[in-house]
């Protein structure tokens, strides 16, 4: 039993009869509670009591393991590539038009070839 094991934010667990491990994400005094987060990002909530009750052994963190509620993606920092590239923000909307093109208006369009379901 781990009646010698206290909690600790941050370190990892092995409770021996499931054979899951967990990390323990918050120790809530007031209620008595170890808040603990499992490897697929399960969370859940052991009273205290029980903690010093319950077969654990210290664990490892997985290798690949970022925390599921903290997790991420490096790609998401990155800003998309859409629209206009940037150095030609600053170039006004004729000099990337095609010499003797003018963009189209609805206006300059006769109603058949607007299209659209703008009068059904």
């Amino acid at each position: 039993m781990s009646y010698d094991m206290d909690p600790i934010v941050g370190n990892w667990y092995q409770h021996v009869e499931k054979g899951l491990d967990f990390e323990v994400v918050a120790v809530d005094e007031e209620t008595a509670s170890v808040e603990i987060q499992y490897v697929d990002g399960t969370l859940d909530e052991i009273p205290l009591d029980d903690w010093y009750e319950i077969d654990l052994e210290p664990a490892e963190p997985p290798e690949d393991w970022t925390g599921p509620l903290d997790a991420v993606d490096e790609e998401e920092d990155e800003e998309p590539e859409i629209g206009v590239p940037e150095d030609d923000w600053e170039e006004p909307d004729a000099e990337r038009r095609p010499r003797g093109r003018r963009a189209a208006r609805d206006d300059d369009l006769p109603p058949e070839e607007l299209g659209g379901d703008w009068d059904e």
